[in-house]
């Protein structure tokens, strides 16, 4: 968590799974979705990807497809398959 508190996407990304899963910790959707936030502006295009992921569960759909542009600009190629099928 020290690493999440000091900037690394990385690291926020990994947190945000963890709370999403519940993996040694209590399940919480407002922290997945913070720490995705926090990974997406460091950079992190699967955590871009996953907040367009769930921007379309959530019927955002302007929002999502904006999400998974910057990630497919970062390198997400997953990001491209989404908008492909969307």
């Amino acid at each position: 968590t020290k690493a999440a508190e000091l900037g690394d996407a990385d690291a926020q990304y990994r947190l945000a799974r963890l709370y999403s899963s519940a993996e040694g910790v209590e399940k919480d959707r407002v922290k997945v979705i913070n720490y995705l936030e926090e990974a997406a502006i460091g950079g992190h295009s699967s955590a871009r990807r996953t907040l367009g992921l769930i921007e379309w569960n959530n019927g955002n759909n302007e929002r999502a497809v904006k999400h998974c542009i910057i990630a497919a600009n970062l390198g997400d190629d997953d990001s491209i398959k989404v908008l492909m099928e969307a």
